[in-house]
């Protein structure tokens, strides 16, 4: 939610209930609360480790700047209205 500046209460950013799709770690949609235009971030299962140790050794802003700088980290698709 820092990241984008998306959140649930405003309707720009959806928690689905299901795990997510085999492969990945994570899926995150992201839409404009005025025009629907959105993007799919997905983070691959390959990241597992490297994101387990972020989390280990680095505090919360040590996190943020590790996951921000990682190349690749983020896979990011248009997402159809």
């Amino acid at each position: 939610m820092i990241a984008t500046q998306a959140s649930p209460g405003q309707g720009t950013l959806a928690i689905a209930p299901e795990k997510a799709p085999s492969g990945l770690l994570g899926v995150a949609l992201i839409r404009n609360r005025k025009t629907g235009e959105g993007f799919r971030y997905s983070i691959r299962e390959e990241w597992l480790p490297k994101v387990l140790d972020w989390n280990k050794t680095l505090d919360p802003a040590g996190r943020y700047d590790a996951a921000m700088g990682a190349a690749d980290l983020f896979q990011v698709q248009p997402e159809p209205r």
